[in-house]
C-alpha cells in the first residue's frame, strides 16, 4: 500500500513547478471552499482555544466544508482533556481528526529503532553460560 500524499499546501512551490507533471493530476482534485472562518458562538472558551490550537497544527487548508467535522473534533478533544470521554468516543476524534487530515495514518513502523533479524539464519545470541558444578571426588 502506498504512503498517503502530502497535502498540496504541504509540498514545496519550487518541487510542484519543477515535476509538473507528476503534480497535474492535483489541479483536477476538489479543493476547500470557503474560509473556516472564527470558532462558533456556542463553544465554551476552552473549546475555542482547542479549535484555535487545530486549525493552527492543521497540516491540509480547512474550509467551510470542514467546519461541522472540526467542530465535533473540537467538543470530543475538550472531553478527552477533561477526562470525561469514552473509548467510543476517543475512536470517532481519531477519525475526525484523521478525516480532516490531522493525524497520519495509523499502524505504521516507527523508523526509530528498527528491529534487524540476523540475514545468514542463524541466531546471532552469545551461548548460555554453563554452571559450575562441584567436582565428585
Amino acid at each position: 500500500m502506498a504512503r498517503p500524499r502530502k497535502p498540496e499546501s504541504q509540498l514545496s512551490p519550487d518541487s510542484v513547478a519543477h515535476n509538473k507533471g507528476l503534480y497535474a493530476a492535483r489541479d483536477r482534485e476538489p479543493k476547500a471552499k470557503g474560509e473556516l472562518g472564527k470558532p462558533s458562538r456556542w463553544l465554551s472558551k476552552d473549546q475555542k482555544k482547542i479549535w484555535k490550537l487545530l486549525v493552527k497544527d492543521s497540516p491540509s487548508d480547512l474550509g467551510e466544508s470542514d467546519r461541522t467535522l472540526l467542530e465535533i473534533a473540537v467538543v470530543l478533544k475538550a472531553e478527552l482533556e477533561a477526562g470525561n470521554i469514552e473509548n467510543s468516543q476517543i475512536t470517532q476524534l481519531i477519525q475526525c481528526l484523521t478525516k480532516l487530515g490531522m493525524v497520519r495514518r495509523l499502524g505504521r513502523p516507527s523508523s526509530q529503532n528498527p528491529t534487524r533479524l540476523p540475514t545468514n539464519g542463524t541466531c546471532s545470541m552469545p551461548p548460555k553460560p554453563k554452571l559450575k558444578t562441584k567436582a565428585s571426588g
